[in-house]
């Protein structure tokens, strides 16, 4: 920028422009300006809203004209008539899918020596919905648990996406520092069937050992929101069988 449209930038934004007439002692000595030619070339400077709006009468020579942009600007391994892929959509449940990284959020609580593990049917969501937020406090009355924060596992860790395989490593070792951290001795997860199938490569309701504890997987809360006659009861009776019923 020139001194020119400097001195006419500062006096559109209401600052005085100021130029030292005469050397100032001790300072470095200024340039001498060529008004005459910097002046030659139209400036157009910053305008107030109401006076940016070009009257009918004036032509708007410093407009550019998107629709005649040169078609050879683009990349020369686009086809135009190829369609662009659009971002695939975050899925509210948990996201399971063959080859792919997985996409699941746990809400953890501890009730007595038992962690209760629920997944969110929405993982992006802040916590559980307004349906299974109920149905959990009813399960974590069960096993008799004390107020408080709920922890929460989030799959992936990063912005990358995380194999089956290593988000099963990674909620062992949550899992594990959990129980060193605040005690605990048995781990009950409520999963859908394919993360559960997807984590651990076994059916529901079957004991396992998960982070060095006794774990059990069981129905989702949402499933058994959906289907209570079907899930609550294989739920409860894998309960039972294994030690997982509270006190």
């Amino acid at each position: 920028m020139n001194e020119a449209q400097r001195q006419h930038y500062l006096k559109a934004l209401g600052l005085t422009p100021w130029v030292a007439r005469s050397p100032l002692p001790g300072a470095a000595s200024s340039p001498l300006l060529d008004w005459d030619e910097e002046n030659d070339q139209p400036v157009t400077p910053a305008a107030s809203p109401a006076e940016a709006a070009p009257s009918p009468a004036q032509p708007q020579t410093a407009a550019p004209v998107v629709s005649e942009a040169p078609v050879a600007t683009a990349p020369q391994s686009q086809s135009p008539e190829a369609p662009t892929e659009a971002p695939e959509p975050v899925s509210a449940a948990p996201a399971v899918e063959k080859g792919r990284g997985l996409t699941f959020t746990l809400e953890a609580h501890l009730g007595g020596d038992t962690w209760l593990l629920c997944a969110q049917e929405d993982s992006q969501a802040p916590g559980l919905g307004r349906f299974e937020a109920p149905l959990m406090a009813n399960l974590l009355a069960l096993f008799q648990a004390r107020p408080q924060r709920p922890r929460r596992f989030f799959c992936p860790l990063t912005d990358q996406p995380m194999p089956a395989a290593e988000a099963s490593q990674a909620l062992s070792a949550f899992i594990a520092g959990l129980c060193e951290q605040a005690g605990g001795e048995r781990v009950l997860l409520c999963l859908p069937d394919s993360l559960c199938d997807a984590l651990f490569q076994q059916p529901r309701y079957q004991p396992f050992q998960l982070g060095g504890r006794p774990a059990l997987v069981v129905s989702s809360l949402a499933e058994m929101l959906a289907e209570p006659a079907e899930h609550k009861k294989a739920s409860w009776q894998a309960m039972q069988a294994n030690g997982f019923h509270g006190e």
